[in-house]
Parts: structure tokens; C-alpha cells; sequence
């Protein structure tokens, strides 16, 4: 028995609604892309910025001046990840977002070949993120002989330790420690402690882009001198704020 024309009509209107809601499913969970000056990054379409995540270093770090990416002694893995070399498209992300990120506790100075398998699950879910934080240098020093750096006495071995804090000042409380290393800061000629001195009394404000790393040695000093166990390590790029634009430090 054929079909009246109104309900053969309600039937092809259903069909079309239906269609509809589908193609604009599809339209919803597609990314979008975000242009901005540390990269190009892929974006979820409600505006936040969604990181890829690469734990290990592609490819390894060579070294620096006889010294192996892996050091010479203490947690080998944790010297690759700080000796990484390699770049990315750095994501702009919140600095509470960072400082406020947890960690499993069961990991807290613990070399990484004996973290549980849960726990390394748990750090490999954030760490080797891609990011770029909006903050302010608070402080700055010059490290000292470390198994990163096959614990070589000269200046040009040796980590800076810097902390970045939301607001300037000198409270360290809720800060977050980013590093520079040797083999970046080679390829950098105008970075130098005294002008990372100089953005601290200037209370500057800049933009710290690097590999998001846990370094679980120092629970000691969490709400002291850090405010999270989760550093920028290495720094990759350092920008400044000049009338109102950033420019990098080369």
C-alpha cells in the first residue's frame, strides 16, 4: 500500500534531520589549528590547546663536549630527558595548570628503572608535553657539578636553575623550576645568567618554552623554593615582553 504524500514527507524530513546532527557530530570533534609565535599547535574546538606527548628524545641528544646525554652516573633516564635536544611546537599552557599538576608519590627519589609500572604510567601521561608558560623569573643560579653534565667544574658545564613564578617578586613558594643546559645554551650566544638576573630585578615578563619533565629529587623544598616536582627541563626558548610583543632571546 503506497505511501501518503504527508507521511512520506514527515518520513524524508526525519531522514534529513537526522543527517544533519550527524555531519554536525563530525564537525564538532574535528581540531582546529591555532596559530601563535611558539608554533603551530593543534587545538580542541573549545579553545584548549590539546599537547602531544613525546617522552623520549628524538633523536637522543650527542653529548656536549665529550659528555653523554646519559651522563656519568646516578638516573641515566632522567640525564637523557634533561639532555634532549629535540623541538617541537611549543603549546601555550596556563601556569596553574602546571604547578597544580599531581604526581604518584611512589616515585619520590626513586631512580626510574624502579618506578612500578602504575607509576610510569602515570608521569608518561604528562611528561615530554610540548609547552610554553607566561611567568615571571624570580630567581636564578648557577648550578654545580652534576652527573647530567658528567659532573665537569667549569661554568659552561653546569645547569642554570631558574624559577619562574605567576606574579614577580621574590616568593618561591608556588614557583616552577626551569633549567637551561649546556648543549642548548651553546646554540644561544645572547642568553647569559646576567641578563636572567636583570629580568628578575626587572620583574619582565616572560614566556619559558620547553619539555615538560618530573625530576622526583627534591621533595624536600615543595612549597620552599618550588611549587611542584614537574620542571620545563631543558628550556628550549626564553621571550621577553617589549611593548607589548614578545622577542625572543637568541
Amino acid at each position: 500500500m503506497p505511501l501518503r504524500p504527508i507521511v512520506r514527507r514527515a518520513l524524508l524530513l526525519a531522514i534529513l534531520a537526522f543527517t544533519l546532527l550527524l555531519v554536525a557530530r563530525r564537525l564538532s570533534e574535528r581540531r582546529v589549528v591555532v596559530q601563535s609565535s611558539a608554533g603551530v599547535t593543534p587545538a580542541r574546538t573549545d579553545g584548549r590547546p590539546t599537547i602531544a606527548r613525546r617522552p623520549v628524545p628524538a633523536p637522543e641528544s650527542p653529548g656536549f663536549e665529550g659528555c653523554p646525554a646519559a651522563g656519568d652516573g646516578g638516573d641515566r633516564e632522567l640525564n637523557r630527558l634533561k639532555n634532549r635536544v629535540d623541538t617541537a611546537a611549543w603549546v601555550p599552557t596556563p601556569f596553574a595548570q602546571i604547578v597544580d599538576l599531581d604526581w604518584p608519590p611512589g616515585v619520590v627519589r626513586r631512580v626510574r628503572t624502579n618506578w612500578s609500572r602504575g607509576d610510569t604510567r602515570r608521569v608518561a601521561a604528562n611528561e615530554g608535553k610540548p609547552v610554553a608558560i607566561e611567568g615571571y623569573f624570580v630567581g636564578a643560579k648557577v648550578e654545580g657539578p652534576e652527573s647530567p653534565n658528567c659532573h665537569g667544574a667549569a661554568s659552561k658545564f653546569r645547569d642554570w636553575h631558574l624559577w619562574l613564578a605567576a606574579s614577580p617578586g621574590k616568593d618561591r613558594r608556588r614557583s616552577i623550576v626551569v633549567e637551561t643546559t649546556p648543549v642548548i645554551r651553546a646554540g644561544h650566544p645572547e642568553w647569559s645568567i646576567g641578563d636572567i638576573r636583570k629580568l628578575v630585578r626587572d620583574s619582565t615578563l616572560v614566556r619559558v618554552s620547553g619539555w615538560l619533565m618530573l625530576d622526583p629529587e627534591h621533595p624536600d623544598q615543595l612549597g620552599k623554593t618550588r611549587g611542584t616536582l614537574w620542571e620545563i627541563h631543558p628550556v628550549m626558548r626564553i621571550e621577553v615582553q617589549r611593548e607589548g610583543k614578545w622577542v625572543e632571546m637568541r
